[in-house]
C-alpha cells in the first residue's frame, strides 16, 4: 500500500469476491485472497460492479461485439493526430451494423477495431476474416505486423438493470445501467454517476436517490432506435452516417453520450429517418419483453 493511502485512511484489499450479503444493519463483501482464503469486509455501504449472471427481461437485445488488433506497419501510413470512429466501408450483416475503428498511436502503429451490432456474435474465422478484409483492402496497410489483441461484447438492451440489489448494496458501472444501450458509450456515464454517489455519500443521503445514469429520455430513445434496427425499418450504416454528417460531431458526440439537452435531442432526432422511427416509438408499447438471456460471453 502506497504511504499516501496510508495516511488518507484508505486500506486497499484484493479479493476475488465471490458474494455479497446484506444483513439491513450492514454489508459483507465475501472474497477470496490470493492463497484462497475466503474473508468478509463489513461496511455500510457496497458498490457491486459484478455484472449479474443473467440480462433483465427487454424488448429488443441485440450485442455490440468486436475484435481489434495492435497493428505496426512497415510504411508510415497512420496519422497520429485523427481516430477513425466509426467507417461504414465493411460489408454489413444481415441484421445490425458493422463499422471499422481506427485508434493511431504513431504513424506505424494503431488500434484497428472491427465492431458489429448484431443478435449473436461471430466464431474466431469470421473476426479474423474481417480484421483482414479490413486492413488489406479497405485501409491498404500493405505489410504489418498484429501484436496484441483485444476483443469484447457489451449488451445493447432496453432492459431495466436495477438500481439497488439490496438496502445497503447498489450496482455501478455497466451493472449499474452506465452503457448507452444504443451505442455502448458507457465511460462518461460512469463518471457522471460515481460523482451523484461520492456527493450523496458525503452528504449522508441515500445513493437510491440519485440520478440515473442516463435518463428516461435518453433510454427512451434508445428503445425506439434499438427497435428500428432489429426490424430492419432503418439502414444502420447510413443512420450513423446521416447523423455524422447532417449535425456537428461535438453535438453527435454528447448525443452518444447521452449528454445532449431536450432541444439538441429535439434538433438530432429531425435529421434520422422520421417516419420508420415514429413506427418504432408507436408500436413499442406492443412489444411485449421476453425472458432474460445468459450474459453474453464470446465462444
Amino acid at each position: 500500500m502506497s504511504e499516501r493511502l496510508r495516511t488518507s485512511g484508505i486500506a486497499v484489499r484484493q479479493l476475488t469476491v465471490e458474494r455479497v450479503t446484506d444483513t439491513g444493519d450492514e454489508a459483507v463483501v465475501w472474497g477470496r485472497d490470493v492463497a484462497g482464503v475466503v474473508s468478509g469486509l463489513r461496511s455500510g455501504l457496497v458498490f457491486d460492479s459484478r455484472l449479474p449472471p443473467r440480462l433483465p427481461a427487454a424488448r429488443t437485445t441485440l450485442l455490440q461485439h468486436f475484435r481489434g488488433w495492435f497493428v505496426r506497419t512497415s510504411k508510415p501510413v497512420f496519422d497520429p493526430s485523427a481516430a477513425v470512429l466509426m467507417d461504414f466501408r465493411l460489408p454489413q450483416p444481415a441484421r445490425g451494423l458493422a463499422f471499422g475503428y481506427v485508434l493511431p498511436t504513431s504513424c506505424h502503429e494503431a488500434l484497428v477495431e472491427y465492431t458489429e451490432f448484431s443478435p449473436a456474435t461471430l466464431d474466431e474465422v469470421a473476426y479474423q476474416r474481417a480484421l483482414s478484409r479490413y486492413c488489406g483492402s479497405i485501409l491498404e496497410l500493405g505489410e504489418y505486423v498484429v501484436g496484441e489483441q483485444e476483443q469484447g461484447v457489451i449488451p445493447m438492451s432496453d432492459g431495466r438493470l436495477p438500481r439497488r440489489h439490496a438496502r445497503r448494496v447498489f450496482p455501478i458501472g455497466v451493472a449499474g445501467g452506465a452503457t448507452r444501450p444504443s451505442t455502448g458509450y458507457t465511460f462518461a456515464a460512469i463518471q457522471r454517476h460515481s460523482l451523484y454517489v461520492a456527493r450523496a455519500v458525503r452528504e449522508g443521503r441515500s445513493p437510491a436517490r440519485v440520478p440515473a445514469p442516463h435518463a428516461l429520455r435518453a433510454r427512451t430513445m434508445d428503445a425506439v432506435l434499438l427497435r428500428a434496427l432489429d426490424t430492419g425499418r432503418v439502414d444502420g450504416a447510413r443512420f450513423f452516417t446521416q447523423l455524422f454528417s447532417s449535425v456537428p460531431a461535438e453535438r453527435v458526440l454528447r448525443f452518444l453520450d447521452g449528454a445532449t439537452s431536450l432541444w439538441e435531442d429535439v434538433g438530432v432526432g429531425m435529421r434520422t429517418p422520421v417516419v420508420p422511427m415514429l413506427r418504432s416509438l408507436l408500436d413499442l408499447p406492443l412489444v411485449p419483453r421476453s425472458a432474460s438471456a445468459s450474459w453474453p460471453v464470446h465462444r
